[in-house]
């Protein structure tokens, strides 16, 4: 490329890097979950652009509680968009469904206000996927992308392998999701429409306390 401009041999090498790139970025809008040939979940790179549904605090469990004195971490949840518009349809979240939660501390040290908490980095991600074919056995299979806990710097996981059927997730979705094994009673736009669909499953009870589980 001696007598090539400089602009025009920049376009080129961009031009091989993208023919060289092995996979195309998925439409966010149509896109489901990406499975590899060993069933493990490829973990959702744009999630953050899906359609949010909540932010909580004081709901985490397990090993991403926050220490005894810290403050709750905030829970955030976001729906890839093909699924939402269906539940938006019929109150009912359809195969090709993925959620993804992530998790991350409350700071107390950012604000100039008194009391107020904002989010830090993100510490934990889990997915939950709906896949009636993939998972008979209640339709929803469970996924952590958190790094290695023998290894917490690695950073997050590429690719997971569904929760076994055992863990405790699996019960306690069933026993107290309001919708389909999902806890659409924690957002509340998403609940308004499952209650006017009248998807909420007749035994909810709101005052039902969630017992501690753990994956």
């Amino acid at each position: 490329m001696k007598n090539i401009p400089r602009y025009i041999s920049t376009a080129l090498a961009g031009l091989v890097l993208l023919a060289s790139t092995p996979a195309v970025k998925a439409d966010p809008a149509t896109a489901g979950p990406q499975f590899n040939e060993r069933g493990e979940l490829v973990r959702p790179e744009d999630y953050r652009s899906w359609v949010f549904l909540n932010t909580a605090i004081g709901l985490t469990y397990g090993p991403n509680r926050p220490p005894p004195g810290a403050p709750q971490a905030f829970t955030s949840v976001f729906v890839n968009p093909k699924a939402h518009a269906e539940f938006q349809k019929t109150g009912l979240w359809p195969d090709g469904t993925i959620f993804a939660l992530e998790v991350r501390p409350a700071l107390t040290a950012v604000s100039a206000l008194d009391g107020a908490l904002t989010q830090g980095p993100r510490v934990a991600l889990e997915v939950a996927v709906r896949d009636s074919s993939r998972y008979p056995d209640g339709g929803w299979s469970y996924f952590s992308f958190d790094p290695p806990r023998d290894n917490p710097t690695a950073g997050f996981r590429e690719r997971a392998a569904p929760f076994p059927r055992t863990a405790g997730c699996y019960s306690c979705h069933q026993k107290h999701a309001a919708v389909q094994w999902t806890f659409t009673q924690f957002y509340a736009d998403a609940f308004g429409r499952a209650k006017q669909a009248g998807t909420v499953r007749k035994d909810y009870d709101a005052a039902r306390k969630i017992e501690e589980v753990g994956h």
